[in-house]
């Protein structure tokens, strides 16, 4: 090896050294960067986390795009809606280019948020609007397993509920919805799994009971009864949580069967409900009042 080779070759492992430990140094600015985020979250100190995100985009250690999501995140806390709707959207322009991994997690984390304060706004189009190009994407970079991707599957049926699609047209996404949350708890055996499963499938029961779908509200109540069942087997669980989500699907499904003519087995149903703790609380009885109060059981 000549004299000129050898120092080409130094010169090149020179240049990969400096630019391995330059994506080491952004590595770590980034995760101390989401440190610092996390810290305010958990304090809870929203005008410290839009401090604290203003600085680090400005000093790089902050992807644009995240910046944003955590903006909207601090203004939805400090309830000014309608700038974090703006930080949201802004994130998922600035994101939506992208395809690396956290680009894509906070193009479709900042449409969940987004989508979820619109559809409670009652915007049920520009829900669609905003939220259906976000899956899409998702689907085609095979980003379509998270969470966030699956509440926004939610999110679109539900919205598709309030908006008069049809009854098959609603309950493609919806039940689509409940089988990626089956293989997320298959996937990760989390407790998180089967609550954000068991969120899920509450706010499906509630929007296909509110449309007059009876019968996927039965389904649903069905699955959510099963997820449950499954879930209380974990160690650890919570008993509250437990009675609390037996009291809501109960009412759900008493809802649906009498609907449906089901006179007998709404009144089982509804008498698990009154077997709860939770039909004691502002909540219960609240729902109890909404759903129940007509009915002859």
């Amino acid at each position: 090896m000549t004299q000129k080779t050898r120092l080409a070759l130094l010169s090149a492992m020179a240049i990969l050294i400096v630019v391995a430990s330059g994506c080491e140094t952004e590595r770590k600015s980034t995760a101390e960067a989401l440190r610092l985020i996390e810290q305010a979250h958990k304090s809870k100190d929203y005008d410290r986390m839009m401090s604290v995100a203003d600085s680090l985009v400005n000093e790089g250690d902050l992807m644009p795009s995240t910046a944003d999501y955590w903006r909207g995140y601090a203004c939805d806390r400090l309830k000014r809606k309608s700038d974090a709707a703006m930080y949201w959207q802004a994130a998922i322009d600035k994101a939506a280019n992208f395809t690396d991994a956290e680009n894509v997690d906070i193009y479709v984390k900042a449409a969940g948020r987004l989508a979820n304060q619109l559809s409670l706004s009652g915007d049920y189009e520009g829900t669609l609007k905003m939220a259906m190009p976000v899956t899409k994407r998702a689907e085609e970079l095979k980003c379509d397993t998270t969470s966030d991707y699956i509440n926004l599957l939610i999110y679109i049926g539900l919205c598709q509920v309030s908006t008069g699609y049809s009854e098959e047209d609603t309950q493609i996404g919806l039940y689509r919805a409940c089988e990626k949350h089956r293989e997320n708890i298959e996937r990760r055996h989390s407790d998180e799994a089967y609550k954000d499963a068991i969120a899920g499938l509450v706010n499906i029961a509630y929007y296909c009971v509110n449309a007059k779908q009876y019968e996927p509200a039965l389904y649903y109540t069905r699955n959510f009864a099963e997820l449950l069942i499954e879930y209380e087997q974990r160690s650890g669980v919570d008993a509250t949580y437990i009675d609390r989500q037996v009291g809501r699907f109960s009412i759900y499904k008493t809802v649906a069967l009498d609907r449906l003519g089901r006179k007998e087995e709404a009144a089982e149903a509804y008498k698990t409900f009154l077997g709860t703790q939770f039909c004691k609380s502002a909540e219960g009885k609240s729902l109890e009042n909404a759903y129940l109060q007509n009915l002859k059981l």
